[in-house]
């Protein structure tokens, strides 16, 4: 029977440790993977259409009035006075709602995709 040192038993542990799956890590990696897919999707028509379809209607009517609204806003001003308007303000933080929306949704189908 061969002697093993101190280190040889480190190691032949480690070894053992290292070959044992973490759960954790494979959730991880299946987020990464999920992550990865969803912004893929956003250069994607077909899925932010999906997307936006399932968002569509989730918005409080007030958020759909200030979207008409700031629309109608943009619609009236002299592109050459954007600038300053706040116009652009108003879309701007709409949009951010919106791609928010639809950014969560995307990731949601995502997640579905790399858990099938």
């Amino acid at each position: 029977m061969a002697l093993h040192t101190a280190s040889d038993l480190a190691r032949n542990a480690q070894h053992s440790w290292d070959n044992q799956e973490d759960p954790r890590f494979d959730q991880e990696h299946l987020a990464e993977q999920a992550q990865a897919l969803a912004n893929s999707y956003r250069t994607d028509p077909a899925k932010l259409r999906e997307a936006e379809e399932q968002t569509a209607g989730t918005f409080s009517g007030t958020h759909y009035t200030e979207v008409s609204l700031a629309l109608h806003r943009l619609h009236h001003t002299d592109p050459a006075d954007l600038i300053g308007s706040g116009a652009l303000e108003d879309l701007y933080r709409l949009a951010k709602v919106e791609a928010a929306a639809i950014d969560a949704e995307l990731l949601a189908l995502a997640l579905q995709q790399v858990a099938a």
